[in-house]
């Protein structure tokens, strides 16, 4: 199961069982409130559509000395921490994340290093993060900070872009650590520093992360710190994911996701509506193992917005009786998957809760194979009753009945003989490559438009063992470290050793039939399924090119390109494939990721690379390679299908175990821990 690594993990994380309280406790409030909030999505009377509502600096004001006289109206005088701390605790939350300072640079707290502040600069006159702070530790709530890396009114903090994702000067650089120094020293712990945009030098991200970490150990460092040092990984705004990871991971959602600051004019709906599409999201993130942070934005007096009063107590109301199936549980054995109920599993793995959708009421519920024998099935909350129960093989099937729509999920716990684990299918090959493998995914990001599915390492389910096995790697691989971990025992071995080969590829027996180009623009790691799934192809979506290993185009800066091959192996072989690029590779074999990385630019000029290695079965394939530019305007790719290549052996001495066994393969773990392995061209012969 995914907590053998998690558990590895854990040893590893300077932040200790901080890490294990922070992950556990699920779900977060987040708080936009400054001075953005006063303007309320309203510029001289006309409502600015464009951008979120807590930008309106540079998407409907565009002067500096016109926004700043917002500090005259800022009195805060319906701004109540405990009010604030009273409603996390009705809604289920376990604590509280403030934007101590936004993009606009206003500070919430005061601070030596500006005036432009909520105490010195407004009638308000208060420090409104020490208060909240003061209110979460008497509640014992947890207590986080968010913290804008950009800032459009620090003079130094040139330029100001529409993405928000600049470069940090080294005036500002200083100025920001000087900020984070004064909030991790005056307000007792810290529990959470919640870093957004700016695109930082791995220097300034390694300064920064050691920073925190010096003056509060025990405080997690968000993803968006950038350059993966970071203690767990954020996801996009309002992003679900639905694939698992193996880093402690966090969905930060606001309550309408058009803006997170105070809007007068957004159009609300219903209650009823906001709560089930809430709900549905928390429990999908706490099913794939994540955290959910959800955002509200208080009017610029302070008052909290009743329809999101409303919709957080009903959320609270709602988990009241089942809080086991949600705090500090184990994600899902299947992850989120389409037709599958989302789940969550009780610490001690014995228990599996199941929360059952409405719709899914009268319909046949089916569970993967799980190992061990259900005991019972108990019903938490709803009214449905379940029916046609049966437990064949390891499959659990069971029927809803008489399920009410107010009930939104009955939530059951199925109680296990011993703690659960899906009976996965074998690896029977004596030889495990990579993309044979269950992949294990982190979400790496240089900042918030390069963050991807990044790969950190493998895990296979061999049929076969023997005390002795060969590991064979290929030059990218050698002198790296990795981790063993074979049914829980661990190694580290390093990759050196003197023994070569030259392995040989018949390349005559791959025939390579199509090119075709296709052009998108946005973040990195997206992957549309129109590009990337094979039910959704389209052929009118892309350009039909010779085929050509090579490509080069003159682009935008956040611009993709997706080169889909389509290729037809006469036999089972393995392909080395060299791939040369600009920036940002990631590449897909039917569908599936099977390497990825991005760079700065280099400025030599000189391409980056990675070579994989693909064992490919008799008959067709789609070989997808996504190119993305995030600084630089020109693109360029070379991929090569090799010949020959040099592979190292290195014999390991194996542990006696009962087979099939879990085998994982992982990248040493020590910052930045979400950057990719890049252990593409490896295999284990077992």
């Amino acid at each position: 199961m995914r907590n053998l690594f998690l558990a590895l993990l854990l040893t590893l994380l300077s932040v200790g069982s901080a890490w294990a309280d922070w992950l556990g406790d699920k779900y977060s409030l987040f708080i936009h409130y400054g001075l953005y909030s006063v303007a309320g999505g309203v510029w001289q009377g006309t409502p600015v559509k464009r951008g979120y509502s807590e930008q309106i600096l540079t998407f409907g004001v565009g002067f500096s000395d016109e926004y700043e006289a917002l500090t005259e109206q800022f009195n805060a005088k319906d701004f109540s921490a405990q009010e604030i701390v009273q409603l996390a605790q009705r809604a289920g939350m376990r604590s509280i994340v403030i934007t101590s300072k936004h993009h606009d640079g206003f500070c919430l707290w005061r601070t030596a290093t500006t005036p432009y502040n909520s105490y010195d600069a407004t009638p308000a006159h208060r420090d409104l993060v020490g208060e909240i702070a003061a209110a979460c530790h008497q509640a014992g709530l947890g207590f986080g900070l968010y913290f804008s890396l950009i800032d459009w009114h620090y003079p130094y903090a040139m330029p100001f872009s529409s993405h928000n994702a600049d470069p940090i000067t080294p005036l500002h650089h200083e100025y920001n650590l000087k900020q984070v120094r004064e909030l991790l020293t005056q307000y007792g712990a810290v529990d959470e520093l919640w870093f957004d945009m700016g695109s930082m030098q791995q220097s300034q991200s390694r300064e920064m992360y050691q920073l925190v970490h010096s003056l509060q150990p025990q405080c997690m460092v968000s993803g968006r710190l950038g350059n993966d040092f970071a203690d767990f990984c954020v996801m996009a705004d309002n992003e679900y994911p639905d694939y698992s990871m193996v880093m402690p991971w966090q969905t930060a959602a606001s309550i309408f996701d058009e803006t997170w600051g105070y809007r007068s004019w957004q159009e609300r709906g219903k209650v009823e509506d906001k709560v089930q599409e809430k709900l549905q999201s928390l429990l999908s993130v706490v099913s794939g193992g994540g955290k959910y942070l959800l955002n509200i934005g208080p009017m610029g007096s302070g008052k909290i917005v009743d329809f999101e009063r409303e919709v957080l107590q009903r959320i609270g109301n709602w988990m009241a009786p089942i809080q086991q199936a949600v705090y500090q549980t184990q994600p899902s054995p299947w992850g989120v998957k389409k037709g599958l109920p989302l789940a969550t599993v009780a610490p001690d793995g014995k228990i599996l809760y199941l929360f059952v959708p409405y719709n899914r009421e009268g319909k046949d519920i089916v569970l993967p194979p799980i190992e061990g024998k259900m005991l019972r099935i108990q019903t938490l909350r709803g009214k449905g009753k379940i029916t046609q129960q049966k437990q064949e093989k390891g499959v659990i099937s069971f029927t809803l009945e008489g399920a009410a729509p107010e009930d939104y999920y009955t939530v059951l716990a199925l109680h296990f003989d011993r703690p659960l684990s899906l009976i996965t299918p074998t690896h029977n090959t004596k030889r495990l490559y990579p993309l044979e493998a269950e992949a294990l995914y982190a979400h790496s990001q240089i900042d918030y438009y390069t963050g991807y599915r990044s790969i950190v390492g493998y895990r296979w389910y061999p049929q076969h063992g023997k005390q002795k096995a060969t590991l064979s790697f290929t030059k990218e691989e050698k002198g790296k470290n990795i981790q063993l971990n074979i049914a829980g025992k661990k190694q580290e071995i390093a990759l050196l050793s003197a023994d070569s080969s030259l392995y040989t590829t018949p390349l005559n027996a791959l025939h390579w039939q199509q090119l075709l180009v296709a052009s998108s623009g946005g973040r990195f790691g997206t992957l549309p399924a129109k590009f990337t799934q094979k039910e959704e192809f389209n052929p009118e979506q892309w350009r039909t090119l010779p085929v050509s290993f090579s490509y080069q185009e003159k682009v935008s800066q956040g611009s993709a390109r997706y080169l889909r091959y389509t290729l037809t192996a006469d036999r089972d072989l393995v392909l080395p494939l060299e791939i040369q690029f600009s920036e940002g590779m990631l590449c897909l074999v039917d569908g599936t990721i099977v390497a990825g990385a991005i760079y700065r630019p280099q400025e030599s000029g000189r391409l980056h690379q990675h070579t994989l290695r693909l064992p490919l079965k008799k008959g067709s394939h789609i070989l997808l390679v996504k190119l993305y530019n995030r600084e630089s305007r020109s693109m360029e790719a070379r991929i090569t299908p090799l010949q020959q290549i040099q592979l190292w052996h290195k014999s390991i001495q194996l542990p006696a175990v009962q087979t099939p066994f879990t085998l994982e393969v992982t990248k040493e773990m020590k910052p930045p821990f979400a950057s990719p392995a890049h252990l593409y061209g490896i295999d284990l012969a077992l």
